[in-house]
């Protein structure tokens, strides 16, 4: 396993992964729900070796920033919007930070960390991809799914117009020639497929030059190796790095 530098990238406790060579450009990881940066070393090292500088920042109440009871139901309920929303948000200030000296072409995300690639990649002008393991890009579907399966109230007029304001599936443009790669397990019991499903038909017009979703059978909430060679070939499909990004 490569070795790490802990380090704070515009306030955000992170990880540092640095390529045995010359890196090729920069990764975003996102980790998920319940997790800590140091959970996701062997994935960044993963990513590290096929040529590119990974960086795991930590998600808002997972750390040394704070911590949550995790896997209380009431506590995910009332906290797992305000992670997504505040780690999309830290998200950009990381990846504007970065863009100075880094050519940073992809945020990857499991899970929470999933939901937080997808937002982010929908608001920061100059990040070329992503890839949403086991994660929704429809978050409003995502939450009336969730809702309806636990047999909770209904998303409020409120809540429904809240939280489309930061949907991906209302704010990404593959106009601007951005990429994003869903990889989702169809047993996955803890983030359905579903909404990913729902996004891909709202999305039917878009080439898949630009977006996909592969499901794998078989597979619930896992991160498996057949992801990881399809997360290699996505991110090999970029040329090499070259110079910084212009941030706009």
């Amino acid at each position: 396993m490569n070795n790490y530098i802990a380090c704070e990238i515009a306030g955000i406790p992170s990880l540092i992964i640095n390529p045995c060579e010359k890196a090729r450009a920069t990764v975003l990881l996102y980790h998920g729900w319940s997790s800590k940066i140091e959970d996701y070393l062997f994935f960044a090292s993963t990513i590290s070796s096929w040529g590119f500088k990974v960086i795991v920042p930590e998600l808002p109440d997972h750390g040394v920033r704070g911590k949550l009871n995790y896997f209380d139901t009431q506590v995910l309920q009332a906290n797992f919007w305000n992670v997504v929303l505040q780690g999309v948000k830290e998200a950009e200030s990381i990846a504007t930070a970065l863009a100075a000296t880094d050519d940073i072409i992809s945020i990857i995300g499991h899970s929470t960390g999933g939901f937080i690639a997808a937002g982010a990649l929908s608001k920061v002008s100059f990040l070329k991809s992503a890839i949403v393991i086991n994660g929704s890009c429809a978050w409003v579907k995502f939450e009336e799914l969730y809702r309806e399966r636990d047999g909770r109230t209904p998303l409020t007029d409120a809540e429904n117009i809240f939280l489309k304001e930061h949907d991906p599936q209302y704010k990404l443009n593959f106009g601007d020639k951005k990429r994003l790669l869903l990889l989702h397990g169809k047993e996955d019991s803890t983030i359905p497929i579903a909404s990913q499903r729902y996004f891909m038909n709202e999305m039917s017009d878009v080439s898949e030059e630009y977006l996909q979703l592969i499901e794998y059978s078989g597979v619930n909430h896992q991160i498996t190796i057949g992801m990881l060679e399809k997360s290699k070939a996505w991110l090999n499909k970029f040329p090499e790095a070259g110079t910084p990004v212009d941030v706009k």
